[in-house]
């Protein structure tokens, strides 16, 4: 049965926007949205979108009620919520949802083992990941979920990328050829439409699928953040063992610079999807020009 039913929770957040919008522009789904009871975000959503209010903490018994009749559970919170999500997934097999697609998104690809080591957060995403295979592996009615791995929002302040347009200058490992994936809200919205529309294929059952935007330099962004700013940046060169070395324990320690700090530097180095199975093609997914998006995003 194709997956028309689709639920998001975190609409209202940094990714879910972008997703909701993709959805809606497919025309192949009817969307529902979770918000917390006490939400006061004032989202206005097209009137085909339904709005569920749900207890603040999500309690497996009432999300399921909620939840009954839906085809997928899409999640965009933010991804320190583990607990949240394994309720949410757990929620969703007692209501016989059939698809879940985590909050899996970002920089790094919490399969890998070195990256979870250094960064806590990707060890939660890990995490969560077994859980949802243990739940897959238990299920009677087919349950399933799908990881889009993402690399950075490329979206994100350009301070995240440590290009700093008012101080003139741009900070980068070594000689900053080294590439990464990186993608745009859209394409993360797109890609996620396009996994609900394969459904339960064997193509994205139970998998970790790698998209991206464009794989890039830090050397190509700054040119291309040159051009749209018209300006020149003084490009400084850091060594990233000494970078990681200053900001992992930090980052051990629950201190929030420290840890955007560290999964920037994860992000730029261990994040070339190129290098793996990439799945733009399987979805239908071009890539973008780094030149326009660069434009749209500095206006």
């Amino acid at each position: 049965m194709a997956t028309q039913k689709v639920t998001i929770v975190g609409a209202d957040g940094k990714l879910g926007p972008s997703v909701l919008d993709e959805l809606l522009a497919s025309g192949k789904f009817q969307v529902c949205v979770f918000k917390r009871a006490s939400s006061k975000s004032k989202s206005e959503y097209p009137p085909s979108v339904r709005v569920v209010r749900v207890s603040d903490d999500f309690p497996v018994d009432e999300v399921a009620d909620a939840l009954k009749g839906q085809d997928a559970l899409v999640v965009t919170i933010t991804p320190y919520l583990t607990e949240l999500q394994k309720r949410l997934a757990d929620a969703a097999v007692k209501a016989g949802v059939k698809h879940f697609i985590p909050a899996d998104f970002g920089s790094c690809d919490s399969q890998d083992k070195k990256v979870c080591e250094l960064a806590p957060l990707y060890g939660r995403k890990a995490d969560v990941r077994q859980h949802l295979q243990e739940l897959s592996a238990s299920s009677r009615h087919g349950f399933f979920w799908t990881s889009l791995v993402c690399g950075h929002f490329f979206n994100d302040d350009l301070h995240l990328k440590h290009i700093f347009l008012e101080d003139g200058r741009a900070d980068v490992f070594g000689d900053g050829e080294l590439r990464a994936s990186t993608s745009t809200l859209k394409q993360i919205g797109r890609a996620t439409a396009k996994v609900l529309e394969l459904g339960a294929s064997e193509k994205t059952k139970n998998r970790v699928l790698y998209i991206q935007s464009f794989c890039v330099s830090q050397n190509q962004v700054i040119a291309a953040v040159e051009r749209a700013a018209s300006t020149k940046l003084k490009v400084e060169s850091i060594d990233a063992q000494k970078f990681m070395d200053k900001w992992k324990p930090k980052a051990d320690e629950g201190d929030p610079d420290g840890a955007e700090e560290l999964i920037w530097a994860l992000g730029t180095l261990y994040a070339n999807w190129e290098e793996r199975e990439l799945s733009n093609n399987l979805l239908g997914l071009s890539e973008e020009d780094l030149d326009e998006v660069v434009a749209g995003i500095l206006g």
